[in-house]
Order: C-alpha cells, then structure tokens, then sequence
C-alpha cells in the first residue's frame, strides 16, 4: 500500500511540474515581482486595472511560492518595505509540516488548505483510464477541484474573510511554487475585483516566468468552464460560494483597487 501511495505521489509531482506545454503567451503585466532573493515567484497585484478604469493597490495583496527558507533580508522586505500583516497558507496538511511558514512577529497567519491529501490521491486515481495515466485529464481534475471541492471552496471563503477583515497591511498568500492554488486563489481574487479575465490570465502566465511551461492557460479556461458549468458565471460563483454580496464586492473595491 505505502508502494502505491509512493508511485502515486510521484505521478503527482510530475504532472504538476509539467503541465502540458503552455503557450508562449507574453503578459503584459510588468513590475509585478517583489525582488525576494530567498522565495520563489514572488510578485503582487499592484497596477492591474479593472474594467472600471480603477488600478489594483500597489503591495496589497501579494502572491508567492513557499515560505520555508525565507532569509532575514527578505523577511524585512516583506515586514518593512510591503507592509506584510497576514500570511495565508495554501498547502496541505502534510506540506506544512515537512515544511513550515517561519513566525513572523505581528503577521497573522492563516492555514486554508484548498487541496487536502485525500482528495489530491483520489484525483491520482481517477486519473487512470484504460491505456494508463493521463496527465491532461489529471490537470482538468486537479482544476476541478479547486471549483468544486467542498474544502477549496471553504479555503476560498475563509480567505476572502480575511482580505475583507484586513485593516493593517498588505496579505500574502501563497502555495508551495505559487502557480495553481495561488494561481486560482488569485484568479478569484482578481475577478472579485472587476478584472477582465484577458488580464487575469496575463497574471497567471507570469508563474512562466519563473517555471518555464510550467503553467498553460488551458487549465485556466478549464478552471472557469467548470465553475460557469455549474453556477451559470463567475459571478454567481462568487456570490454562491464565496459567500460575497453586493456589499462585500464593494467593501473589497475600495479597500484594494484605487482611480
């Protein structure tokens, strides 16, 4: 059983890595990256317009890998340049132990496990078909989860808690290479914000900076087909899962986006 669950765990890594060649989109979105020497795919929201000709706030909300080897110097950077006030932990149960987020003195930090270990096995096995391991439909239920998932969706929400509750600085959210749950994370974040989804795919494309073809656009557009599917759009998504009304939708507007 422990074998399987071992060829299982590498089948994931794998397909995680090295998703289906991506296209060779090139973003627009420039100075998004923050300069960490120690995080992998550190970058924020700042300056991404919205279709009300409003921007996203500079350093208010960032997005990166993990944070276990975080140094001194860039520890400060986030504290004291970016104004970090809360930590928001996308990874699994297992991920955090093997490798935990550093205590920062007066960062909050908050545990959302969007992918949990069981269902990130049971996508593994669902997976199979006749001929073997499919990688491509691995991707499309990986994707699906994170729309679908009961745990994705409560993560989703309790973040955007937080984001609706922040009064003190910027929030960091972030995964283990901050592409796919960072990735969605953002995408729903960004939408909330009145983003055009042309612009939300730019920002995902940019985790390609970091890890060539390791992000295709096509997981993305899955990711939205799944939740317009099901909830007829990504605002009814919003409003049916996350939990956020007309009032919310504002409340995050005018803290986080500016004219």
């Amino acid at each position: 059983m422990k074998s399987k669950k071992n060829l299982l765990w590498a089948i994931l890594v794998i397909s995680i890595g090295f998703q289906s060649c991506a296209r060779r989109d090139e973003p627009q979105i420039s100075d998004a990256w923050l300069g960490l020497q120690s995080v992998q795919n550190a970058r924020q929201l700042g300056g991404i317009p919205t279709k009300s000709n409003c921007i996203v706030k500079q350093n208010a909300i960032l997005r990166t890998g993990e944070l276990s080897f975080l140094s001194n110097t860039d520890k400060y950077l986030l504290v004291n340049e970016y104004g970090l006030a809360h930590i928001i932990d996308l990874r699994d149960e297992v991920e955090v132990v093997d490798y935990p987020d550093p205590v920062i003195e007066g960062v909050q930090y908050h545990h959302l496990i969007v992918w949990p270990r069981e269902v990130r096995l049971r996508n593994i096995q669902e997976s199979y078909t006749d001929w073997g391991y499919d990688a491509d439909l691995f991707i499309k239920n990986y994707y699906t989860a994170f729309a679908l998932e009961p745990a994705a969706i409560t993560a989703f929400q309790k973040m955007f808690d937080v984001l609706l509750k922040n009064e003190t600085g910027s929030v960091l959210i972030h995964c283990v290479h901050g592409k796919d749950r960072a990735g969605v994370a953002t995408a729903l974040i960004l939408s909330a914000l009145d983003v055009e989804w042309k612009v939300i795919e730019q920002e995902y494309l940019l985790s390609n900076v970091v890890y060539p073809g390791s992000v295709d656009i096509s997981s993305l557009r899955y990711y939205k087909n799944v939740i317009e599917k099901n909830y007829g759009s990504m605002e009814k998504y919003l409003e049916t899962e996350m939990k956020l009304d007309e009032n919310d939708l504002m409340a995050l507007r005018e803290k986080y986006t500016t004219d």
